[in-house]
């Protein structure tokens, strides 16, 4: 038996050898990769890379197209910045990227990129039932012909069974006779169980299963039918409950209605926040510029839900001239409304500090205001709901991937120490600084060198003894090296800890 079997699903065949050894491979990878892990670093950077090989190495021709070739080239960049630094950004692009490669190289005859990409999102849900499958797919090959390989195998442990009781029979008899060959034997005997004692872990050998259980639908997905991802092209409208021309009426009175509501909190915005304009008695600065925000981008998101839902009607509704009009002033005032919010960061920022999550706060809102241009274009154009979702989620891919280059630890602790330096009198809190890690260390530095002092210090959780922040850097830097490859600290390493490890280091007395 040559270990292939013929299967229907994408044409290929399934090379079960391949598939056991590229399995086990992969579950052995990520345990050298991540198992008790101080934290992750470079890891990442070698994890996702071997398992795109292991994926390819179980397909026929995968790399033939286009596709899979530009999938590499943007997993090459995101394993660059692994290597720089891992964030959970990174991570989620790198699994983005493995999850697609997969699909799009296991269904390569399907036209459309989401059919080949959402079957494989699909057989990951039933990645428990793959164990079951695996092992069917053992037991036919084992006995297909009679015993056949499960025979040999079994046969063969057998027959090896003499040789190893007289390898320890004569082993033991040479190692009393022999102090050296003993000692040898002793030392291999000691090293053996305890490596057996090591990984014979409970909870290692459940990551492994568990591991194994995702990887395995990456190396061979369910047989989902493509057919199940056809309607992804052609969504239905909306069910016509009303008459056209209720219908017209209903969609416009919503879009007047709501029309009115943003242009007064608009107005508002434009004579209070965008004119510096005194504020009313009892509202405060604070409670104006950043009480709100979460409730105003929610705002935003269900306009968008309203309008793709009024213009996913019936075409008599959805190509109405003046449905249009009034979508297109709503979404003007919607982007408005996003220059507003934020504005109102930006105010806050200045008046205290900056953090990754406003930071992350204002790229979310770029991403909005994408979707947003995405929407005008499917309502001026009459572009059907995939080409808008399709749209929004490659817009959601292209934000991910560019951020995740992004040192925004690094920018907002430059920001805070620039702010600091401008007015002695601003408070500077150093502890943050150290909570943002390697790419706020020169920041932290440059902080403490011209005596910054912080009221809000960080209390070390190891010893529970409250320290000074750059005191505490290098201590966590000395229990888990981040800027140090070594052989028991690579996969904790980053290029930017090694870089910026310089701020770390003791000033000469």
């Amino acid at each position: 038996m040559n270990g292939t079997i013929s299967t229907g699903i994408s044409g290929q065949p399934l090379l079960l050898p391949y598939l056991l050894v590229g399995l086990v491979a992969a579950v052995g990878i990520f345990d050298l990769c991540f198992w008790m892990v101080g934290g992750c670093g470079l890891s990442v950077a070698v994890f996702f890379p071997l398992l795109a090989v292991i994926i390819l190495w179980n397909r026929a021709g995968g790399l033939r197209r286009k596709m899979p070739r530009l999938l590499l080239l943007l997993l090459a960049g995101g394993t660059a910045e692994a290597v720089m630094e891992t964030g959970i950004t990174n991570i989620i692009v790198l699994l983005l990227l493995t999850v697609a490669l997969a699909g799009d190289t296991f269904f390569p005859e399907v036209e459309s990129m989401w059919g080949r990409w959402l079957p494989q999102c699909g057989s990951l849900l039933c990645a428990p039932g793959r164990i079951f499958w695996l092992g069917g797919v053992l037991l036919k090959s084992a006995f297909k012909d009679g015993l056949g390989w499960a025979g040999r195998l079994i046969g063969g442990c057998l027959l090896i069974i003499p040789a190893g009781v007289l390898a320890l029979v004569f082993g033991s008899l040479l190692a009393s006779g022999n102090p050296i060959f003993g000692s040898w034997t002793n030392s291999f005997f000691s090293w053996f169980w305890d490596e057996l004692a090591l990984y014979f872990d409970p909870w290692r050998i459940t990551l492994w299963f568990f591991i194994g259980l995702l990887i395995l639908p990456l190396l061979r997905p369910a047989p989902i039918s493509t057919g199940r991802w056809s309607w992804t092209p052609r969504l239905p409208n909306l069910p016509a409950i009303l008459p056209t021309a209720a219908a017209i009426f209903s969609s416009g009175a919503v879009l007047v209605v709501l029309n009115l509501i943003f242009l007064v909190a608009n107005s508002a915005d434009a004579f209070f926040l965008w004119s510096s304009r005194t504020l009313p008695s009892g509202m405060t600065y604070s409670g104006f510029v950043h009480d709100g925000v979460n409730s105003l981008i929610t705002t935003v998101i269900l306009s968008a839900a309203v309008l793709t839902l009024i213009f996913q009607q019936e075409s008599g509704v959805a190509t109405r001239r003046a449905l249009k009009i009034l979508a297109t002033i709503w979404i003007a005032q919607n982007l408005f409304l996003l220059l507003s919010v934020g504005l109102r960061l930006k105010l806050y920022i200045e008046a205290y500090d900056m953090t990754v999550e406003r930071l992350g706060v204002l790229i979310f809102l770029v991403l909005v205001a994408i979707g947003y241009g995405l929407l005008t274009i499917k309502i001026a154009r009459d572009k059907s709901l995939p080409w808008l979702l399709s749209g929004s989620t490659l817009a959601l891919f292209f934000v991910l991937y560019v951020t995740q280059f992004l040192n925004l630890a690094g920018w907002s602790a430059d920001y805070n120490v620039a702010q600091w330096e401008k007015d002695r009198s601003r408070k500077l809190d150093l502890g943050y600084l150290y909570e943002l890690g390697p790419g706020a260390w020169p920041a932290l530095r440059k902080a403490t060198d011209e005596g910054a002092v912080s009221t809000c210090w960080y209390e070390d959780r190891n010893d529970n003894q409250t320290q000074n922040p750059m005191a505490a850097a290098r201590n966590g830097e000395a229990v888990t090296p981040r800027a140090q490859f070594t052989r028991n600290a690579w996969r904790e390493f980053s290029l930017r800890a090694y870089l910026n490890h310089w701020a770390l280091e003791e000033k000469p007395k």
